[in-house]
């Protein structure tokens, strides 16, 4: 059976020692005798919360559509107005593996990049693309989309 590219197991560490999950990670090193590996630990954050959706959907979104019908006449859906955000905010550029360089599309001259669903973002993730989205609008049109309020709504 192949090895699997990378393996994710969830655990704590209490006095420098892992308390959960210590079996599965003894058998996850154990796959990769003899091989060299990358080890990387990184924190763990709750997937993206319902405010922080709500937020996203009734707040970053409202005031984009606003924004992009003002500015440039464009009238778009709420759907349309996300896959904007993510086309332009949430996506990785393809790296070749053996130089570390980025892969240009040989027409356009572009880097070559893959969209990212937004779905997947923890708690974390998903406030570095709130203000992601919070920037451009400001970069492109001078524009302050309000941070999170509870008592904010968008009304057009």
């Amino acid at each position: 059976m192949p090895l699997p590219k990378k393996i994710d197991i969830r655990s704590e560490i209490h006095n420098g020692k892992f308390t959960r999950n210590r079996d599965v990670i003894v058998d996850a090193i154990a796959q990769y005798e003899g091989k060299e590996v990358t080890l990387s630990i990184k924190r763990f954050y709750k997937k993206r919360s319902n405010d922080q959706n709500a937020y996203y959907f009734a707040v970053i979104v409202e005031h984009w559509r606003n924004l992009l019908r003002e500015e440039w006449g464009e009238v778009l859906t709420k759907d349309q107005v996300h896959e904007f955000l993510k086309q332009n905010l949430s996506f990785e550029e393809k790296v070749d593996e053996e130089t570390g360089e980025l892969i240009f599309n040989p027409i356009n001259g572009r880097p070559i990049v893959k969209q990212k669903s937004t779905t997947s973002n923890n708690t974390w993730d998903q406030e570095e693309y709130h203000k992601a989205a919070r920037d451009l609008a400001f970069e492109m049109f001078n524009y302050e989309i309000p941070l999170p309020d509870k008592e904010l709504k968008a009304t057009y």
